[in-house]
Order: C-alpha cells, then sequence, then structure tokens
C-alpha cells in the first residue's frame, strides 16, 4: 500500500470512529426519551453518519494532502527541472449537468504532458499531477520537481487563484468536521462554535503557508 492510501484509509478508520460516537450519543438521548428504534433503524443511522463524517474529513484532509501537503513536500525534497508540454494526457470523469441536477455526464480533462532533462542527462516524459480549465500550451515552459519514484511531475507554477480558494474550502470543511465531531463531547454550543472555528483558521493557514512555500521555490 502507498502512503496515500495509508493516509486514506486512516481518514476512513477515523471518520467512521467518530461517527459511532456521535451515533452513541444519538441512541442515549433517544434513549432516554424513551425511543428506542429498531435493528434497522440503528443500522442506518449509524451508517449515515459515518457517510456524512467521511465524506467531509475527505474534503479535509485528503484534499488538503493532495493539494497542499504533498506539493509543498515534493517542491521542498525533489529536484527542480523546466520542463517543457509536448501534449495532453485525456481523462473522463462524471460531472453534473446542473447544480441542482440528479444526473451526470461525461467530462473530458486534460493533463498536460510533458518532457524534461533529469540529472544524470535522461530524457523522461510524464504527466504534469495537477491541471485547469486552461492548460499550459504546447512547447511551453513550466516549472516542476520530479524523482524516480513518482507516477507524474509536480507544478510548481499553479493556479493561485485556485490554491488559495482550495484553502479557504478546505478550512471552512474543517470547521465543519470539528462542529460535527464535538457532538460527541460534552462542550457547550458556544465552545463547540469558538474550538471549530480555530480548527478551521489553522487548517487554513497551514495551507496558506504550503502556498507561500511553493511560490518561493519558484
Amino acid at each position: 500500500m502507498t502512503f496515500f492510501g495509508g493516509f486514506v484509509a486512516v481518514v476512513v478508520l477515523f471518520s467512521v470512529f467518530l461517527g459511532y460516537r456521535i451515533f452513541s450519543k444519538i441512541s442515549d438521548r433517544k434513549h432516554d426519551s424513551g425511543k428506542t428504534g429498531g435493528f434497522l433503524e440503528k443500522a442506518f443511522l449509524l451508517f449515515f453518519i459515518s457517510l456524512i463524517m467521511i465524506s467531509i474529513n475527505a474534503l479535509t484532509f485528503i484534499l488538503s494532502y493532495s493539494f497542499f501537503w504533498e506539493k509543498a513536500y515534493r517542491t521542498f525534497d525533489e529536484p527542480q527541472y523546466t520542463a517543457t508540454v509536448i501534449g495532453y494526457k485525456k481523462e473522463i470523469t462524471k460531472a453534473k449537468n446542473f447544480p441542482s441536477s440528479s444526473t451526470y455526464s461525461d467530462r473530458a480533462i486534460f493533463f498536460p504532458k510533458v518532457e524534461y532533462i533529469d540529472m544524470e542527462g535522461k530524457k523522461v516524459v510524464k504527466t504534469l499531477d495537477i491541471t485547469s480549465n486552461n492548460p499550459p500550451e504546447l512547447g511551453e515552459k513550466i516549472k516542476i520537481t520530479d524523482a524516480e519514484n513518482q507516477d507524474s511531475t509536480n507544478a510548481v507554477e499553479l493556479d493561485w487563484i485556485v490554491l488559495a480558494g482550495g484553502g479557504v474550502f478546505t478550512g471552512v470543511a474543517a470547521f465543519f468536521a470539528a462542529l460535527l465531531t464535538t457532538y460527541g463531547t460534552s462542550f457547550n454550543m458556544k465552545k463547540r462554535v469558538k474550538w471549530s472555528l480555530g480548527v478551521g483558521l489553522a487548517l487554513t493557514l497551514i495551507n496558506v503557508c504550503c502556498i507561500l512555500f511553493i511560490y518561493l521555490k519558484q
């Protein structure tokens, strides 16, 4: 298993644990009020709460790891090169036709393929780890970092507006993740909100620091 796979597994298991704690507190309150519920109702409630926790923790931690933490570490740890865009790798994803729609359609995403000469004088062709609505044009020179054990190169020249928005988004996700997590504690609502704001701001600051570090390494 890769490090990323292990990280995802930890996030999922931790989310299920938190979901169980929230489920237990809800069950205790229902029991105190004389409402116990059947097995199927309890199983569905536990599954639903765990699914919510997995989703919101994925938005908080997996996105932060993929777009900020790993990129900052690779920028620090790997040698930097100037690569040339020589083509594009097409991938198909599912996207909603409209925000309120329940139907999905195929959407093509193009990841730039780049070519560069490594420190041993060998020609290397790989795909960038990130793309945007306006990917680099053919022949364009871009800065990357890369290592032999990586499947894709780490793009150093990024869409800073998108990343800044992503930093704020993950911070908001962290706020709601912390707010849900603290439901299983004895904190009152005011303390829960205050603590959750601190968690959201802390994660936003960490991700913004990663963005600034990548920018300075250019």
